[in-house]
């Protein structure tokens, strides 16, 4: 036990040497302080086009699961997308119900994506980030929706699961789904990371030594479904990398 709290103390020390916007420091302070704390308004986000829609288009699907040590590291990827990304994004970040609309007006500020809170059986479109509202799993339909589920309670201890997303994703997506497994502790995404291997997805997961908390990346490292263990700084461009790919050898059309 010493040794998990000397090794913790020193993922603090470190976390606090990194330098994040104020925005992402001041939100998960108060997510880490809230006691009662009243939901806020709905988001106010930047609404950009999507350059595709309808539910038969084909294009990417991009996960990425975080916990402890998140909403800064985020802050780190999100200047990366574009409102033109081809790919859609779910975030699904293990967080108070109450914050996640907060989370997705702040976020909007650093990023050129639409970014919103998802919606139950609103479908999927490129360039849009959802993010996974707090207390609620997401789901991907078969046909490319988007369900909502906040009375299943917990899996695997998590809620919401980020497992369940993934699963979820691999089975819509297949070869076109990517996961990026992020700073957190336990070993939610695991589960979801070997699902989108087999599907034939890209799974990514963040290095040790630029996470806060090694604990999620390195239990998706244990499952052998890791593609790539890259510093947070390299997550975005190894993303943009595949989903290009992607778009380049994929015809529109037909899922």
């Amino acid at each position: 036990m010493q040794s998990v709290k000397e090794e913790l103390l020193r993922k603090v020390r470190m976390a606090a040497k990194v330098r994040v916007v104020r925005t992402a420091s001041r939100l998960a302070l108060t997510i880490q302080n809230a006691n009662g704390s009243k939901t806020p308004a709905p988001a106010s986000v930047r609404v950009r086009p999507s350059p595709m829609s309808g539910l038969d288009q084909r294009f990417p699907i991009v996960v990425l699961a975080a916990s402890t040590g998140g909403p800064a590291t985020v802050m780190r990827i999100a200047p990366g997308f574009t409102g033109d990304f081809p790919a859609a994004v779910i975030l699904v970040q293990h967080m108070p119900a109450a914050f996640t609309t907060q989370y997705a007006t702040q976020l909007a500020e650093f990023t050129g994506i639409r970014v919103k809170e998802a919606e139950a059986n609103e479908s999927l479109q490129p360039g849009t980030l959802y993010i996974c509202p707090g207390g609620q799993h997401l789901r991907i339909t078969p046909t490319g929706r988007i369900q909502l589920d906040g009375t299943s309670g917990r899996i695997n201890g998590y809620l919401p699961s980020i497992d369940a997303t993934m699963e979820s994703v691999a089975a819509f997506a297949g070869p076109l789904s990517i996961a990026g497994i992020l700073t957190g502790m336990g070993n939610d995404g695991a589960q979801g990371a070997k699902a989108i291997k087999t599907a034939g997805g890209l799974v990514l997961a963040q290095d040790e030594a630029t996470s806060v908390i090694f604990g999620m990346p390195a239990e998706a490292i244990k499952t052998g479904a890791v593609d790539q263990v890259l510093s947070i700084d390299d997550i975005y461009p190894a993303i943009e990398k595949r989903v290009l790919g992607i778009c380049r050898t994929t015809p529109a059309g037909v899922r």
